[in-house]
Order: C-alpha cells, then sequence, then structure tokens
C-alpha cells in the first residue's frame, strides 16, 4: 500500500493512456471493464433503478432527478497538497435525498490552474494543453522514479484524500466519479512533455485503485472527447483496458443519430468511432452524457426529443444525461417520456 500524500494509501497498478482538451471550460471519454447486469438488473445498469437516468448540475435537489453533479478538486495546492475535502458537505446535504452524486473530478485541471495553467479554451499561452504533460510528470511525480508514474504520485495522492475524506460522509449509497475531461490531451504534440498512451494509462489505473480502495461504494468513469480521431479514440480506449473503470462518459448531443457532436457525420475524420454505439462496442461499459461540462453551455437536446430518440440512444448503450443548461420545460419533458422509455436493465 502506498502512503504519504493527502491521506489514503493506494495499490501500486497497471496503465493505460490518453486525448486532448479541458475541465470547467470543456468536456470529454472513457474505458475499462465491462459492467454486467443481471435479468432484475445490478451494477450500473440498475444505478437509476433501471432507469434512463435525468440529472442537472448541482445545486438541484429536485426529487423527480435521479442524479446530480458538482465540481470536485478546487482545493489542491500548487505543491499538490489536499488538506480539505470541499464537496463533502455538499454530499451531507444530499443524504437525505434519492439523488445519485457524480463529481466532475478534475483534479490535475485544477492543480494546473493553481500553477498558471488554464484550461486550453481559455488562454491561447501556457495552459493544460501545452503544460500539463509537464506538471504531472515533474512536480507531481517527484516522489517517483524518473519516467514512472506511481502511487506516491501527488494527483494520485489527492484522489486518495478525496476518496476517504468523500467515503467518511457517503458510506453506502453510489457515488459517481467522472474522471478528468479531456484526459486525453495529456498526449497530444502541444504539450512540451506529452505522456504516452501507456503512461496516461498507469496514471488512470492508480486514480482508479486510489478512489476504489478508499471508497468501495465509488462508480468510476473515464471520459471521452466528442472530437477524438478515430485512431486516437482506439489508441485510447485500447490504454485504458488497464484500469479499472465502470462507465464511460461524454460529451454529446441526443439528436444527431447517435453521433456525439452535432454536425458529425460518417465521412468525418471521426465518422468511425464518434457515435454512442461504437463506444459502447468498443468498451463494453454503459455511458452517462452531459449537454457541457463547462462554461459552453448548451441547449437541450434530450428531454425535448420524442420517446423514439431516447430509446434509440439507450440501445446504444446510453444510461443517463446531465442537462447542464435545463430548460423551464424540462420536469414536464421528462414527465411526459417517463412511461414510454425502456429499461436500462437487460
Amino acid at each position: 500500500m502506498g502512503s504519504g500524500g493527502a491521506g489514503g494509501g493506494v495499490t501500486s497498478s497497471g496503465g493505460v493512456a490518453g486525448h486532448a482538451g479541458s475541465g470547467p471550460g470543456q468536456g470529454a471519454g472513457s474505458g475499462g471493464a465491462p459492467a454486467t447486469g443481471g435479468s432484475t438488473g445490478s451494477g450500473v445498469d440498475a444505478l437509476f433503478g433501471c432507469k434512463f437516468g435525468w440529472g442537472e448540475p448541482s445545486p438541484a435537489t429536485d426529487s423527480w432527478l435521479q442524479w446530480v453533479t458538482n465540481w470536485m478538486g478546487q482545493s489542491i495546492q500548487a505543491n499538490g497538497s489536499v488538506t480539505s475535502c470541499e464537496t463533502c458537505s455538499w454530499l451531507s446535504q444530499l443524504s437525505s435525498t434519492n439523488l445519485i452524486p457524480a463529481y466532475y473530478a478534475y483534479v490535475i485541471g485544477f492543480y494546473g490552474h493553481v500553477n498558471g495553467l488554464p484550461d486550453g479554451n481559455q488562454s491561447s499561452g501556457a495552459n493544460l494543453t501545452t503544460g500539463g504533460g509537464a506538471l504531472i510528470l515533474g512536480a507531481a511525480n517527484a516522489d517517483c522514479p524518473s519516467g514512472q508514474i506511481c502511487d506516491q504520485n501527488k494527483i494520485v495522492q489527492a484522489y486518495a484524500y478525496y476518496a476517504k475524506q468523500s467515503h467518511a460522509v457517503w458510506p453506502t449509497k453510489p457515488l459517481i466519479w467522472l474522471l478528468e475531461g479531456d484526459y486525453v490531451q495529456y498526449t497530444a504534440s502541444s504539450q512540451t512533455m506529452p505522456l504516452t498512451y501507456d503512461q496516461l494509462g498507469k496514471l488512470a489505473a492508480l486514480i482508479t485503485t486510489a478512489i476504489k480502495t478508499n471508497m468501495p461504494n465509488a462508480i468510476v468513469a473515464m471520459d471521452q472527447s466528442s472530437w477524438n480521431a478515430d485512431d486516437v479514440t482506439n489508441s485510447f480506449w485500447n490504454a485504458m483496458k488497464q484500469a479499472d473503470l465502470d462507465l464511460v462518459w461524454t460529451t454529446g448531443v441526443g439528436n444527431n443519430n447517435g453521433f456525439l457532436a452535432t454536425g458529425t457525420n460518417a465521412s468525418s475524420y471521426n465518422g468511425k468511432t464518434a457515435t454512442y454505439a461504437y463506444l459502447h462496442s468498443l468498451t463494453g461499459m454503459k455511458i452517462l452524457v452531459d449537454e457541457s461540462a463547462g462554461l459552453s453551455q448548451e441547449a437541450d437536446t434530450w428531454s425535448n426529443q420524442p420517446a423514439a430518440t431516447i430509446n434509440a440512444r439507450i440501445a446504444e448503450g446510453v444510461i443517463g444525461i446531465n442537462v447542464s443548461g435545463p430548460p423551464s420545460s424540462y420536469q414536464s419533458n421528462v414527465a411526459s417520456l417517463s412511461s414510454q422509455l425502456k429499461s436500462i436493465c437487460p
């Protein structure tokens, strides 16, 4: 077991790989071992009671919703230390509801922010898409052998701390961890010190182990950036097989014939892989979707669709949507769809 850092050790483990992107200004991917579900529903299939899950960002507490999201990782310091869990009081507030909480777990992103690296869509100078790799392999990795990511990496230890503290206030019900939007960006050629897919994979595996060791009720998802080229998606998810993941998460629309992004089609540079069905088949995992994980709010393309459209997404592996800019008709839209949607469980 590893030790030190911000609390809660982790076991050393395997490897995985990456992509390109953002955080509270963008969204992205995922991978791992197939989730399973019995005839009555188990595991992630039954996460929302075998129903398609409708969510909103915090501070939503409406009882008709199934899940709610919040950003996590903002208390990390420039030296990589963490001594407070800024989301734990939020979890406590949800304990009297039936809502399932989900973290936009953005430890690397916030660690970059406090070290002068904003999201790539917020600065054309030094940012996460240019300096994130060097931060991960340099200062964060100082306690590991040179070039080898280990469980003493400050990012891994920060995740261990957050998981241990979160488990103390949320000990039994599921907590979804939506890992590091645009995680693949740390392998991009724009980086001054890009990670290899294998290095990114090792980091993902260690992060996942850190979370699950300290919080057995965690459900961990990896992000898929909707603009990944076909070869990037395939390489990324091949590397992600080394991490113990439960779900894929991505930012996407509901009304583009199963393609993640508006305008994507079969003839585009990512037309073979940028579909929910392809991600579900490639990873063996179900998919959670958000309308926009960051600052660029998108119009709702889910609750205002006919039931046939949402049922098509369910058939492609999607089990829930976080509508980040919900329209005033959101609740009534969902109510009119509820009896017409297919079960998520086999």
